[in-house]
Formats: C-alpha cells, sequence, structure tokens
C-alpha cells in the first residue's frame, strides 16, 4: 500500500524497500526491480538503483549485522528490508549522512506503522551504527559456497581478481555502430576499451559521465548501443562470416541481435528475432527500429517455435544463464545461485539446444552463448550435446573471465554435418 511521503527521501526508502521484498520473493531478479522503476523520477530512480546495487554487493554483512543486533535474530520482513535499505545508505553512500537516514526511517516506520516499530527502527540502527561492527567494514561480501566453488575452479589468484571486479561500481560500456569521431568521444571523456583478449572488429567504449553521454541522442540516432564487450565474444566466433537464413532464438532486448546485423552488412541476410516474452518483444521492437535494423519479429519460445525443421543457415542461443559471469552489473546474481537452481537451468538450457538443432540445415550452424563462466553451464553443457547429437561438430569455443574491461562470457559454434 503506498501512503503520502513527507520527503523524497523516504520515497527513494520505500521503493528500495518494497524492491527488496519483491527480489526476496524469489520470482524477480535485480534488473525486473529495476524496470518496475523505469516511470519514476530521474533523479530518485537512480538513488533506488544505487540503493539496490550497494545492498547486494554488502549483503552478506548487512544481513549479519541486523541477525547479530535483533533481539532473538528475528526481525519482520517489513522491518527488515528498512534496516537493510538504511544501513546500506549509512555505510556505503554519500548522497545522506548517517543521521539522516536514520531519521528518515524512524520517521516514515511512524508514519506508516506506528510508534513502536518506529522505536524498534531507531533502537536497532543506532545499536548497529555505535557497535565495533560499523567500524570493520569489508570492502564487499559474497556467497561462500560460491566463492569456495570458484577457488576450486580458477585457482585463489583468479578468484580474487574476479570478486575484486564484483566489489567496483561498472563504468557505462557501450559499442559505436555510427560515424562518431574519436574527437567527440575523448571530448565525453569516453574512452576506447582495449584489451588482448577482445575480439576485433567492435568499437567499444566507456564512460563514468552518463549523464553528458545521453545527452548526445546518439543511442536515439542507432549511432551506439549501451552493452558490455563481452557480449562480442560469442558472435566473433563466426568470423564476420554472416549471411542468409539467419534466427536470434533468444533475442530481446537486442544486442546481439543488431550485432548480427551490422556483421552481415548489405544485403545477403534475412534475420529473425524470437523471444517468448510479449513485454521484452516491445523492447526488442524498439531497440531494432532505433538501430535501423529490418528484422522478422515472432513472440515464440525456444523449445516450442513456428519454424520449420531446418530452416536456417545459423542460429544464435543465448540462453538464459546464472548470470555468474556478469556480476559487477547484476551483484544479486551471486546470492540467487543456488546447486538446485542452476541445474535446473541446465536442463532448460540443454532443450533449447536439442530443440533448436533441429532447426538448423545440413551444413548450418548453431551458435550457444552465455553469460556465466561455470563449466556446468558452458563446456560440460556442449560435450553433453555433441554426446547426444552426433550429426554436430565443435568448430571453436572462447571463456572470457570478468576482467578490468570486460564481463565474463562462454561462446560455442557447432556446425552441423551435411
Amino acid at each position: 500500500m503506498m501512503i503520502k511521503r513527507n520527503s523524497v527521501s523516504e520515497k527513494i526508502l520505500e521503493r528500495g524497500a518494497e524492491s527488496l521484498k519483491d527480489w526476496e520473493s524469489g520470482n524477480v531478479t535485480l534488473d525486473d526491480c529495476l524496470e518496475q522503476l523505469r516511470n519514476e523520477n530521474g533523479h530518485e530512480k537512480s538513488a533506488v538503483a544505487s540503493l539496490l546495487f550497494e545492498y547486494f554487493r554488502h549483503k552478506g554483512f548487512i544481513d549479519s549485522l541486523i541477525q547479530k543486533h535483533a533481539r532473538r535474530g528475528n526481525v519482520k520482513q517489513e522491518m527488515r528490508v528498512i534496516v537493510a535499505c538504511t544501513l546500506t545508505q549509512s555505510f556505503f553512500q554519500t548522497g545522506i549522512a548517517p543521521q539522516s537516514a536514520v531519521n528518515v526511517a524512524v520517521d516514515y516506520v511512524k508514519q506508516r506503522y506506528g510508534h513502536g516499530p518506529g522505536a524498534f527502527i531507531n533502537a536497532i540502527m543506532r545499536s548497529i551504527l555505535s557497535s565495533k561492527d560499523a567500524k570493520n567494514i569489508p570492502p564487499y561480501s559474497f556467497p561462500e559456497a560460491l566463492r569456495e566453488k570458484w577457488l576450486k575452479q580458477f585457482g585463489k589468484e583468479t578468484t580474487a581478481q574476479i570478486l575484486s571486479h564484483y566489489a567496483s561500481n561498472p563504468p557505462v560500456a557501450f559499442r559505436v555502430r555510427g560515424e562518431i569521431p574519436e574527437a567527440a568521444l575523448a571530448e565525453l571523456k569516453c574512452s576506447r576499451i582495449t584489451a588482448d583478449d577482445l575480439p576485433a572488429g567492435f568499437r567499444f567504449y566507456q564512460t563514468n559521465d552518463s549523464n553528458a553521454f545521453f545527452r548526445q541522442n546518439w543511442l536515439e540516432k542507432g549511432m551506439i548501443y549501451v552493452q558490455d564487450p563481452a557480449t562480442s565474444l560469442a558472435l566473433s566466433l563466426l568470423d564476420g562470416n554472416v549471411s542468409g537464413r539467419v534466427l536470434d532464438a533468444c533475442a530481446a532486448p537486442g544486442g546481439k541481435t543488431i550485432m548480427l546485423s551490422d556483421l552481415a552488412g548489405e544485403g545477403g541476410l534475412k534475420l529473425t528475432a524470437a523471444d517468448r516474452s510479449p513485454q521484452r518483444l516491445r523492447q526488442l521492437n524498439v531497440n531494432l527500429k532505433r538501430a535501423g535494423v529490418r528484422a522478422r519479429t515472432v513472440q515464440a519460445s525456444a523449445q516450442e517455435n513456428p519454424f520449420e525443421k531446418e530452416s536456417f543457415d545459423l542460429i544464435l542461443a543465448d540462453v538464459p544463464c546464472s548470470n555468474s559471469g556478469v556480476i559487477r552489473r547484476r551483484p544479486d546474481a551471486p546470492w540467487r545461485y543456488q546447486v538446485k537452481r542452476v541445474a535446473e537451468l541446465t536442463l532448460l538450457q540443454a532443450d533449447i539446444l536439442d530443440s533448436l538443432s533441429q532447426l538448423v540445415r545440413s551444413g548450418g550452424r548453431l551458435l550457444y552463448s552465455t553469460c556465466s563462466i561455470e563449466p556446468e553451464e558452458n563446456i560440460r553443457q556442449i560435450e553433453n550435446f555433441l554426446a547426444l547429437h552426433s550429426d554436430f561438430t565443435l568448430k571453436k569455443q572462447a571463456l572470457f573471465l570478468p576482467s578490468e574491461v570486460h564481463d565474463g562470457a562462454f561462446g560455442a559454434l557447432l556446425e552441423k554435418k551435411n
């Protein structure tokens, strides 16, 4: 229930707390929470988004403080999410002083829930802020089970590097599609993203001054597309060879669909983009129109689709995954990571691959892509697919681990035998 608020600060607190409640339901992600804020005032939207990002980067630390300082370690969800948001503001945000954050929370709770709950918020916040715990703040907190898994997979040094990127605020990364002079990019403090492992053929830049950047209307004109360089990994396996009948089977919001079109150049491409979600399909259409990309768009799931067998020369399967490669942009992903959930995802991925393999013509190609760094979603998934589909061969595969300049990703190019 929405109530009248006395200040912008109370509205930010309320929306942050509501978002955490939605996330804890298990049915929405941080991306979904941010999408629900799309109609909010620009300042308030960015403030709530910043609050949520910082909370998830420090979720383990914040939750442990609440557990430790609450009586009997039990706090009702309505109060817990408000305390979590207020602690996040107090410890990790500079826009509001800790004392002010506490006062806002107390006034808000008194107005909405009564004096008793307001007194509780006041007591637990002052207990935490005056404790020794408040003076020993770790740079980030991370689920121990996933950290241990990565230590076994990647070793101590690589795991430490991945986690250090998790704690950082990523810049706005984008791909230049149009003719934008280097001088104009430099003037807006946009720097070229370069690294030895980045695929050639794409121009990626980054900026920390997003306000000045977006005022240029380059996005609206289709001259750029906001995406991390890791999105180009799978597409780079094609070596620029994109032509004929092409399907992007999990297309929304359209970043890789646009890349396929750009790789094809003039003519020779019949592009179809499909997605199961009506809402995401609408956004896909908006992005394709803005980019000037001609494609047939279809509402269909990758498993149950209206396409004829062996009707495509190339299919891109950018499948749902654990998002473990993009944790700095989706800091809730580690907290959603569960062995059972990943097992369900691998079954879904296998089902998608099996369904789409039937749509590839003889001699055609199937391009598999994830933003995960987990072997069971990547290398092992491809090995299992090949064991069941002797009519396909693996042409090449590649893995990006998260780094200072790009997220993590995996790609594998399969070819159907003639």
